[in-house]
């Protein structure tokens, strides 16, 4: 009885070992490959920024990539733009109240660096100077962090902004002198110390996401009154952000909507449409009678569509310009967050990225990548055009016999449940004959 157990419990231990080696990797199971290039002599840490159409060919699984040395696998870990720890964090307001003709009060701000305050204010047209400093307690010595303009002129069918875009910092306290005077439109009896609501912290400048072109274009056409891009992206590439430039000799203010469409190419189902609104907007104003300066631009937007792209797919950004001119776009991008592989080069020797393989296989797990931390100094890696591998090998997958047959599985647990009932059993008569 207990040989049989042993027996079939060999059988099971087999058929993991068969399944963990069908799955794993070799260099001649990736269609698609990339030199990697390190700089002449560098060695350490270095990273290359993964393009779309590594998203494309892997089919979006980037756990599928591999590199190579001579032959020989080696170690990387996967890095995002953006993936920090941090997250937005709310500034609470003390000490509101008026001194002369200055709104005050005090932030008291995240543990931790930061580059923008983003104040919570009532009221619309408006102009604001907003002086700001920095104090490590509450009465304590403050330094001066710099005066900023803020401002609503919603009635001129422009924009807002209410940033302090601060040089990176760490104050625990920061203090605001804010005078407020009306914009056209505008009412001073609105703009009170009851306008200021709160404020919140954006991660910090270091912690802020970088982005990769996906796609460009230069060919905006106007359909009624909207300027419109179009263009198609193939499956599995991630799109993540809209930008937009504009000619340089283009100056004037605007505020305009923008809707960004992005539909399956392999299907007329309008489920699989998915629809994001958004605005851009430019506003740069002489100095008023106080002597304030308004400028601001926000010349991208975000647009995650990256979970709907499961097939090629039609991204239509259309720019609604109602009465106004079109705007003089120079180019409408299509951005993903920024992706890197990093690994450790050696002098004089060459890398090769590899990925492409047409079933998904065994996931690598590095120390290196467990261990990996983002050195401020990695070397900068260039990636070579896509080439076809020659080593390249389309086989169908072996299976065992016992995946063939999957039923096999349950015959042995019930063989293996059925071995050891009858030892229980026989060793339950055995003991009770004893007493």
């Amino acid at each position: 009885m207990r040989l049989a157990a042993a027996a079939v419990a060999l059988f099971l231990l087999q058929g993991a070992y068969d399944h963990a080696s069908e799955v794993d990797a070799t260099p001649d199971r990736f269609q698609f490959q990339r030199a990697l290039q390190p700089p002449a002599g560098a060695q350490g840490q270095a990273c290359a920024v993964l393009d779309a159409a590594v998203f494309a060919h892997s089919a979006g699984r980037v756990n599928d990539l591999r590199i190579y040395s001579a032959g020989r696998e080696v170690p990387f870990a996967q890095t995002t733009s953006g993936e920090l720890g941090q997250q937005e964090e709310p500034a609470r307001v003390m000490n509101l109240g008026r001194q002369e003709k200055a709104i005050v009060f005090d932030l008291v701000m995240p543990q931790r660096a930061y580059t923008e305050v983003v104040l919570d204010l009532d009221g619309k047209d408006f102009y604001a100077t907003a002086k700001v400093s920095g104090s490590q307690t509450d009465g304590g010595s403050r330094t001066d962090l710099g005066q900023f303009t803020l401002f609503d002129l919603r009635s001129q069918r422009l924009s807002r902004s209410t940033v302090l875009a601060l040089q990176e910092s760490n104050f625990p306290l920061l203090h605001v002198e804010m005078i407020v005077t009306p914009a056209p439109g505008g009412e001073a009896k609105t703009l009170s110390p009851e306008m200021v609501h709160g404020a919140t912290v954006p991660p910090s400048r270091e912690a802020q996401t970088l982005f990769t072109t996906v796609a460009a274009t230069t060919g905006i056409v106007t359909k009624g009154d909207e300027s419109v891009a179009s263009f198609n992206v193939p499956a599995h590439v991630p799109v993540e952000r809209v930008s937009f430039t504009l000619q340089p000799e283009f100056t004037k203010n605007f505020s305009r909507a923008v809707r960004v469409t992005a539909r399956s190419s392999q299907t007329e189902d309008s489920a699989a449409t998915e629809t994001i609104p958004g605005e851009i907007q430019h506003v740069l104003l002489p100095l008023d009678a106080l002597g304030h300066q308004v400028h601001s631009e926000q010349m991208s937007m975000e647009a995650l569509v990256a979970e709907n792209l499961r097939s090629d797919a039609t991204i239509d950004v259309a720019i609604e310009n109602g009465d106004e001119a079109p705007l003089p776009l120079r180019a409408v991008l299509l951005q993903m967050k920024q992706r890197k592989i990093c690994f450790d080069a050696e002098p004089g020797a060459s890398y090769v990225l590899r990925y492409g393989d047409a079933e998904p296989v065994y996931t690598p797990v590095y120390d290196y990548a467990r261990l990996f931390r983002v050195s401020a100094t990695a070397a900068t890696v260039t990636m070579g055009a896509e080439t076809l591998n020659p080593d390249f090998r389309k086989e169908p997958q072996q299976q065992s016999y016992k995946d063939r047959h999957p039923e096999l599985l349950w015959v042995a647990l019930l063989l293996v449940i059925g071995v050891l009932g009858t030892i229980a059993l026989h060793n339950a008569r055995r003991v009770g004959r004893t007493k």
